[in-house]
């Protein structure tokens, strides 16, 4: 793998360099190098990978891989064992830090990611802040996390060192409407508010969020209420942050806000069950996911025979949620998550001791089952996933007219941005390629004139993932 410039801001150079030989009119495909060495027999191009992170309450935390081509999981190990119960994860956009809250000693833990085995070494802790925390959450510039006491309501937010990766003393500490509990904290798509499902008093506070300073400060209006005993727990934003949708615990009930990023305000504009007819009440909705895409949204339902992931589309238009499916899943599904391809949702059933995975219809949101499961880990509460290695693009082309090539990356995922490169003669490892073309993300189709008798090309992908 060729790397141009830092590999964490740029570009990693995945795969197949297709030459391209303009003789006397005619370009043929000569043959396919990788990373720039010696003309190799052609092989199949390498699938996707996905790594995903297990919180549990057996004090134990997991690292799984799931291979994107076949829909299989191919590698199940411990990442980390420390006892208590490292429930809630959270990892750093640049995947070089994990954070667990221990919810039986108070405590947020900070662990380096080991990039090649996926092990995690253990950097410090801090106390949590308050009692009993269910929840942390990384900012997106990985400055912060953010972490929720249910025991007693306090948010805190830690600094993240950028050399280490290790908790700083809070920057802020707030006690969420005077001690009731916090199950979940949000930030909004642009990091300026902050949001706190108040679960013991039905009611999402708002707060000013400064990333860079850490701190956080009362919004007015700061609160807006759902109904008597729902008890929210969950909250996400749709891509776009013009919608924001909370899960609702005792009500069985998922409420749809209309969201202004200007001043952080949500207004309510639907409150829609998690259940449908003959399914009972029983612990509680628990988890809510929105589609990467912002067409489907998706929630869980626990001890309601049966347990179920429920499936909305959403309303492009304002919004609002229709029930199009009922999953069932195993017992207690406390945690899902969708893959950041859009392709699958991984589900923690906690009282089964199961992970399952699901594919998803990326027409309709349906869910399938693709009975694939991983039954080794105890009590598994919470899913991270992120994509470790790209497809490995493959380059293809065809003449055009006036010096022209036409390109297209196959093997690619909608969600990563292409780049082209080229180079009048072959390079060796040590030099470098020229950029030409940088996409749009998901964009696989490029036009470039060509006037060099003989010009080699490769694809890459730039590091948006």
């Amino acid at each position: 793998m060729l790397c141009d410039g830092d590999v964490d801001e740029l570009l990693m150079t995945q795969m197949l360099t297709s030459i391209a030989r303009k003789i006397a009119g005619i370009v043929t495909v000569a043959t396919a190098l990788f990373a720039g060495e010696a003309p190799a027999q052609l092989v199949s191009p390498l699938p996707g990978v996905e790594r995903f992170y297990v919180g549990t309450y057996s004090g134990q935390i997991w690292e799984v891989s799931l291979n994107l081509a076949t829909g299989k999981f191919i590698a199940t190990n411990l990442a980390a064992s420390l006892g208590g119960a490292p429930s809630f994860i959270a990892i750093t956009p640049n995947r070089k830090y994990l954070y667990a809250v221990d919810e039986n000693n108070n405590l947020a833990i900070a662990y380096v990611i080991n990039p090649t085995n996926g092990l995690l070494t253990k950097t410090n802790s801090m106390p949590s802040g308050g009692q009993q925390p269910p929840f942390i959450i990384a900012d997106k510039s990985g400055s912060n996390v953010v972490v929720a006491n249910y025991g007693d309501g306090w948010v805190t937010v830690f600094p993240i060192n950028q050399t280490n990766g290790k908790l700083g003393t809070n920057t802020a500490h707030y006690d969420s409407l005077g001690g009731t509990p916090a199950h979940g904290v949000t930030i909004d798509c642009n990091e300026h508010y902050l949001f706190v499902c108040d679960f013991g008093v039905d009611t999402v506070s708002s707060y000013i969020f400064n990333p860079s300073a850490g701190t956080l400060a009362t919004n007015n209006p700061g609160h807006v209420s759902v109904a008597p005993n729902s008890g929210p727990r969950h909250m996400v934003f749709d891509p776009s942050c013009q919608h924001a949708y909370v899960i609702c615990q005792n009500s069985f009930t998922i409420v749809g806000f209309d969201y202004n990023s200007t001043n952080g305000v949500l207004t309510t504009n639907q409150s829609i069950s998690t259940l449908t007819n003959g399914m009972s009440f029983g612990t509680g909705a628990s988890e809510i996911a929105v589609h990467p895409s912002g067409k489907f949204l998706y929630g869980s339902n626990r001890g309601t025979s049966p347990d179920t992931i429920v499936v909305y589309t959403i309303n492009q238009t304002n919004g609002t949620l229709t029930q199009v499916q009922q999953a069932v899943t195993g017992s207690t599904p406390r945690n899902f998550a969708i893959d950041p391809t859009g392709a699958y949702c991984i589900v923690a059933d906690q009282d089964s001791s199961d992970i399952r995975l699901y594919s998803i219809n990326q027409q309709t949101g349906l869910l399938t089952y693709l009975n694939q499961k991983i039954t080794i880990i105890s009590g598994p509460v919470c899913i991270v996933p992120f994509i470790l290695q790209p497809p490995q693009p493959v380059l293809s082309f065809l003449p055009g007219q006036s010096n022209t090539f036409s390109f297209n990356i196959s093997n690619t995922l909608s969600l990563l941005t292409y780049q082209l490169y080229e180079s009048p003669a072959l390079p060796s490892p040590a030099q470098a390629w020229n950029l030409v073309a940088t996409g749009s993300p998901g964009q696989t189709n490029f036009v470039l004139s060509n006037s060099l008798p003989e010009e080699f090309f490769r694809a890459g992908v730039l590091t948006n993932y």
